[in-house]
């Protein structure tokens, strides 16, 4: 390494840790990052790199990751390192990705239907799947319902005639998850209940009247929609796989779920096209894939996607499909990082980016019904919630202020 190299990695070194001193970071551990940055460059010089970006870390890490280390300690100061490097070269928002390596966490046990109510429960969720509930539905119920009668069990209900009204308003005043959840889902048991026969009375009419809070549509416009999508780096392999799960979401309008059990026989890359049963509603949908969309899509696949025989396109970075709530949790993620203003409780999910996708298809005049087809809807009603018409628009059905007469004209004129 010459001398201008030399130069280079000190003063990138002395930058840094005045960084790190300036960090809300123990004084204690500036000795470990010290050495990280030490390594880094001993790592860049015996592979000839003449400066540090984000792949010269991430390559580095990897490194770091065959040297068989113990526990999990040292990788994760090296990691610790080079997130802080990228943050302190290119802003707070720059963040690395997870290490590949399979941590496993301990699950606390699922409670278990008490074994009183177990056979009328299977039969009640019987019922429901016959009535073509998905099984993403039917666990919520499951789940719901369990700890219900968990509830039950532990006021001492013994039995299904054991049980009344008080029982029921107690497991309520109890539960310290989505009451609204309890209140539908012990309707729909109840119901079940009293037709087959198991209980007489429908204890659920003492629970009180919830009325859910209206969602009002949350739309972005086209300059927060870019600045939002600006803000994800794109140069690890989880920036590219976010990048494009965003990209989709705000230019296609596609739910979190449809995203997340997006396959790659669903997109054709030749014509520019994805085709998908929409998982929400099963209904079958086809939309058109712009250039920067495919160009994302295969920036990720070919560049960021780890090697896995799983048919879908986007994993979780350990050649795993993700998680139910993985897809939310990254738009969230990049909305709070991008510096977009999100107070007032306003909504950054994939639902915000739905409507922003539905309201900038009606700025642009498209037909209602298009709109409906492209969002996937079968009911024309359900389209109206997502959709929020620009101000110019309203402003052409506004209507002239008549002009004042009878009282109100004597009395603006100073009449008494």
């Amino acid at each position: 390494m010459d001398k201008t190299n030399t130069d280079y990695w000190s003063n990138l070194k002395e930058s840094f840790m005045d960084y790190i001193r300036k960090q809300k970071i123990q004084p204690r551990k500036h000795k470990d990052y010290s050495r990280n940055m030490n390594l880094l460059i001993e790592y860049a010089s015996k592979n000839g790199c003449n400066e540090y970006s984000p792949k010269v870390g991430t390559d580095f890490y990897e490194s770091e990751k065959c040297c068989n280390y113990k526990g999990n300690t040292t990788l994760g100061r090296r990691r610790a390192a080079i997130r802080h490097l990228n943050q302190h070269l290119y802003g707070e928002t720059f963040w690395m990705k997870k290490p590949r390596h399979i941590i496993s966490y301990p699950k606390r046990p699922a409670p278990q239907c008490p074994e009183q109510f177990v056979a009328e429960l299977e039969a009640f969720l019987t019922n429901r799947k016959n009535d073509g509930l998905k099984e993403i539905t039917l666990d919520n119920y499951r789940r719901s319902c369990i700890k219900m009668l968990c509830d039950f069990n532990d006021q001492g209900v013994k039995n299904w005639k054991s049980i009344n009204a008080k029982n029921l308003t107690t497991a309520f005043s109890r539960t310290t998850s989505d009451k609204k959840t309890f209140i539908t889902h012990a309707r729909c048991f109840f119901r079940y209940l009293v037709s087959a026969g198991v209980v007489i009375n429908n204890y659920t009419d003492v629970l009180p009247q919830l009325n859910k809070r209206k969602v009002i549509p949350c739309v972005y416009s086209r300059e927060e929609i870019k600045q939002l999508l600006e803000s994800i780096e794109r140069f690890t392999p989880t920036g590219k796989r976010n990048y494009a799960i965003v990209l989709v979401s705000a230019r296609l309008g596609l739910r979190a779920s449809d995203i997340r059990l997006l396959k790659f026989e669903n997109v054709d890359f030749e014509n520019s096209v994805v085709k998908f049963i929409q998982f929400k509603t099963s209904i079958a949908n086809q939309l058109p894939l712009s250039e920067e969309l495919v160009d994302a899509l295969h920036d990720y696949i070919d560049n960021g996607r780890e090697e896995s025989n799983e048919p879908y396109i986007f994993l979780d970075g350990h050649g795993r499909p993700l998680l139910p709530n993985a897809v939310s949790s990254i738009v969230s993620w990049h909305f709070n990082h991008s510096g977009i203003d999100i107070s007032n409780r306003r909504n950054h999910s994939t639902t915000a980016l739905r409507m922003s996708f539905a309201s900038r298809l009606i700025e642009e005049k498209v037909p209602y019904e298009v709109v409906r087809v492209a969002l996937g809807h079968s009911n024309p009603r359900t389209t109206r919630a997502y959709v929020q018409f620009d101000m110019e628009s309203l402003r052409t059905c506004a209507l002239d202020v008549p002009p004042p007469s009878g009282m109100l004209s004597k009395y603006l004129a100073g009449g008494e």
